[in-house]
């Protein structure tokens, strides 16, 4: 038996492809509240309305535009108490290190995104102490 039922975390997931968003929202939807983003313009206005109550920002690093490495920087500064996540489906070893070493990623998932690991993951960044930039 559950004692209480906690209240959902929110995470903004951000991913130029339709349908890694629609997988992402049915993989995490149970557990927590989702808010999709097409890029990092649309994750930014997403953040200016919603920022206070948002725990999580999950990014994919490559994007047109602005890619996530740059909305990670940006998160880190704006929105110190959103936990961060790097999505890639490419091994960029020097921008993801950039990224780690720079203290702006909680942790790297790979795609493609297991259900398992993608929960496994939230549930870790939802427990985690907030990162700050070094």
């Amino acid at each position: 038996m559950r004692e209480t039922q906690q209240a959902r975390h929110t995470v903004v997931y951000v991913d130029d492809e339709e349908l890694a968003r629609k997988y992402f929202a049915r993989a995490a939807g149970s557990d927590f509240e989702v808010l999709l983003a097409d890029g990092a313009d649309e994750a930014m206005t997403i953040l200016r309305r919603e920022g206070p109550r948002v725990a999580i920002l999950v990014t994919d690093f490559r994007m047109p535009g602005r890619h996530g490495g740059d909305l990670l920087r940006q998160v880190s500064q704006e929105y110190p108490h959103i936990v961060r996540i790097l999505v890639t489906a490419y091994a960029d070893k020097n921008a993801l290190l950039e990224a780690v070493n720079s203290g702006e990623v909680f942790q790297i998932l790979e795609k493609p995104l297991g259900v398992g690991r993608v929960r496994e993951v939230l549930a870790s960044a939802a427990t985690a102490p907030v990162l700050r930039p070094k």
